[in-house]
């Protein structure tokens, strides 16, 4: 299956989703809303931090008890969050299959209606996704809600206490660059010594447009780069993470880690576009079964010397 067509059912599984996810996210959100209507404000503030509170403790049950939903917590608001975030790579090898031979004209949301759960088995996990991304995006609407509260009020003291600044029409905004949340997101055990033997084999193989030092590789692996490189080859990248991850020296999320933190950009020169998980996930099916040529023999030994280090 091409990148292309792998999108394609990529974006007909994202659709059924979207239909029931935005169906209950409206419920839930227009239930509230006409709750709110019977309470005074004081009233409604504390029906709308209740159901913060109640809706944080259901979904820290549902990431504690279903590991594939890791990755919803940063991609619960993306259009295509199925395409983006890693759980579809964090599904077993025949769940996967599942979802690949599944015919999205067979969805039935009459059936879904009457059963959350119905196509559980046929697509794994369905409605928990789609439970977890509701609850998301409802704790968000919630979180909002509050924040503009608290903006309104404060907003008439800020303009008596000193002059709104006027802002130039043209200014450029600030680029804050980006800033991983969790001090090891690749869950890296490799040492000082086996990154200088990874830098070596990156360079000797060249997996990028240009030499990386011992430094880049490290930033890298904390997703804190100073310099973006431009891959030379996806599959080479595809397959020199899988190999660290086959050995457990980073964790099997690597290609959401990767398409997250937007750490590397496409051969494309034409195209400075971020390496996603959908190029990721093509170029590691593609590499499966490949360690006998040529750029990835070479890879595949400086791995196996890494353990000697």
């Amino acid at each position: 299956m091409t990148e292309e067509e792998l999108k394609i059912k990529f974006d007909h599984i994202q659709g059924i989703f979207n239909r029931c996810i935005n169906h209950a996210s409206q419920v839930m959100i227009d239930n509230i809303a006409s709750k709110s209507l019977y309470f005074d404000e004081e009233q409604a503030d504390k029906l709308e931090q209740q159901e913060y509170v109640r809706t944080a403790d259901e979904l820290v049950q549902l990431y504690i008890r279903y590991s594939v939903l890791n990755d919803i917590p940063y991609f619960y608001s993306v259009s295509d969050f199925f395409w983006e975030s890693g759980f579809y790579e964090s599904l077993k090898l025949d769940e996967k299959r599942k979802y690949m031979s599944f015919n999205p004209l067979s969805f039935d949301y009459s059936r879904y209606e009457q059963d959350n759960t119905v196509y559980d088995e046929e697509l794994p996990y369905f409605s928990v996704v789609v439970k977890a991304v509701v609850l998301e995006r409802y704790s968000a609407y919630l979180r909002k809600k509050k924040e503009n509260k608290v903006q309104a009020e404060m907003q008439p003291q800020q303009e008596r206490e000193e002059p709104q600044p006027i802002q130039d029409k043209y200014q450029e905004p600030k680029i804050i660059p980006h800033i991983a949340k969790t001090e090891n997101p690749f869950k890296s055990i490799l040492n000082d010594r086996q990154i200088e033997l990874l830098v070596e084999c990156i360079n000797e193989v060249e997996i990028f447009n240009a030499p990386m030092t011992f430094e880049d590789l490290k930033a890298i692996l904390s997703c804190k780069p100073k310099v973006i490189f431009r891959s030379n080859n996806n599959r080479l990248v595809a397959f020199l993470f899988s190999e660290l991850s086959n050995r457990g020296l980073i964790t099997p999320n690597w290609q959401s880690v990767i398409a997250k933190n937007k750490l590397f950009v496409t051969k494309n020169i034409k195209n400075d576009k971020y390496l996603n998980q959908g190029d990721l996930a093509t170029a590691a099916n593609y590499v499966k079964g490949v360690e006998h040529e040529k750029d990835y023999v070479t890879i595949s030994n400086y791995i196996k010397q890494l353990k000697k280090l």
